[in-house]
């Protein structure tokens, strides 16, 4: 007699256990399946280590774990904090010093990589400056397409661009193109992106169009990132930037664009639900990494100073040898700022010296999650938890905050646009 596979017997227990979400609760039936999850980041290559990793850091994320042994699934590497534009709520924008401007050298790129690409699913090459203006951008997103790695820019795109860069640009397999257009005409577009020009941003979507063509690509996959202002949130003008994106083969995607101040929004007319103030663990100390172009490795995309760094990573003559805090990166993932940062989540009033003196220690996301374990302890529920901060604030900590230093900030440069009180009502 022929034996039976036990296989398909046992996977159809397993599959039909799934399907099964009421006999143990709904809420932990979501939870599971956002946990098993892979992230839909075009153009990643799915491995062993990759996935191995990947649940590894959503297990210690879920529980708070203080020391990691997992590896970041993004890494944000700032390509340049140098930008040709000035808008007025952009600390480079603004003319603020956060460090000395510089471009990402190759060499502490390719440390960075050598480590922690394996398990990396996103590489990220922006952060306070403009990406494009780094000459070695395109072998930058190469190395990472290389190993498997998704790739995403984002670009204010208004500078002087050819075809044979646009070329390079597709021949490096980006996977995302990211394009900041927040309006359909100069007059609006602007109002913001002050010395943007909307002709040049054009054109040089349509060079990207061109050399998919040529290439056989369908990469970059370009989006029209339209941040939504006082000042351009019209009907008139959304549709029209709407349709002119469709011309242009480019996805249109809408968001809130933040004012430091009282919030121009006070009807929540535009908040995505995703921006609203809710509990949870701060997504970048547990699982994404930042690296500014100098090797300064901040807690998050949103630390714009040098003082606010948690160590330096690097080993390249842009960084002198006696600034280096770690020889690897895992040394330095878990040194003692990023463990007190993550202390905070389990207990906020018993913060050290050291963690109070953190940019996360009045981090909203901190404070939130604080409110939220006290309300918790106190018998409410999570779907009844509130709390008394609003999505403005989050963006007024950055902005207003001002880390303690030896030399003073500059003053806002004489040609940034000011939005006006009016604009804002």
């Amino acid at each position: 007699m022929k034996k039976r596979s036990l296989a398909p017997a046992v996977l159809g227990k397993l599959w039909r256990l799934v399907r099964r979400p009421v006999s143990w609760g709904r809420d932990a039936y979501r939870q599971l399946l956002s946990f098993l999850r892979v992230p839909n980041y075009p153009g990643v290559r799915l491995t062993p280590t990759r996935l191995l990793n990947l649940y590894l850091v959503r297990f210690q994320k879920s529980r708070g774990h203080v020391k990691l042994y997992g590896s970041p699934l993004v890494l944000t590497i700032e390509s340049t904090n140098a930008c040709n534009l000035r808008c007025p709520y952009c600390f480079t924008g603004a003319g603020e010093i956060g460090r000395d401007k510089t471009m990402l050298q190759l060499p502490l790129y390719k440390k960075v990589l050598d480590e922690l690409g394996d398990r990396l699913f996103l590489v990220e090459f922006y952060n306070w400056g403009e990406p494009l203006l780094n000459k070695n951008i395109y072998d930058m997103v190469g190395l990472a397409s290389d190993r498997g790695i998704s790739t995403i820019i984002s670009t204010n795109f208004s500078f002087p661009f050819d075809e044979e860069r646009a070329e390079q640009l597709v021949a490096a397999r980006l996977q995302v193109l990211g394009v900041s257009l927040d309006g359909a005409s100069q007059e609006s577009y602007e109002q913001y992106r002050v010395r943007g020009d909307l002709g040049t941003i054009l054109r040089n979507v349509q060079l990207v169009n061109a050399a998919k063509q040529k290439l056989g690509s369908k990469y970059p996959h370009m989006i029209w990132e339209y941040h939504i202002f006082s000042h351009n949130k019209t009907k008139e003008e959304i549709e029209s930037a709407r349709q002119m994106a469709a011309e242009l083969d480019m996805e249109f995607a809408l968001s809130k664009g933040w004012v430091a101040g009282p919030d121009w929004d006070i009807n929540k007319e535009f908040i995505d639900p995703e921006q609203k103030p809710n509990p949870g663990y701060c997504h970048f100390l547990w699982q994404q990494a930042v690296v500014n172009s100098d090797g300064g490795t901040a807690p998050c995309c949103a630390a714009y100073y040098k003082e606010d760094d948690f160590g330096v990573f690097g080993n390249d003559h842009a960084i002198p040898l006696a600034e280096l805090s770690a020889s690897s990166f895992r040394q330095l993932w878990n040194n003692d700022k990023f463990r007190e940062a993550r202390t905070l989540f389990r207990s906020h009033a018993g913060a050290s010296p050291l963690a109070k003196s953190l940019i996360c220690y009045d981090c909203p996301i901190t404070l939130i999650w604080d409110q939220y374990k006290r309300q918790r302890a106190q018998g409410v529920s999570r779907a009844a938890f509130t709390t008394d901060f609003q999505p403005n604030d989050g963006f007024n900590y950055v902005f207003n905050r001002r880390p303690a230093r030896s030399q003073p900030n500059t003053a806002p440069t004489n040609d940034v646009i000011e939005l006006t009180p009016a604009n804002r009502r």
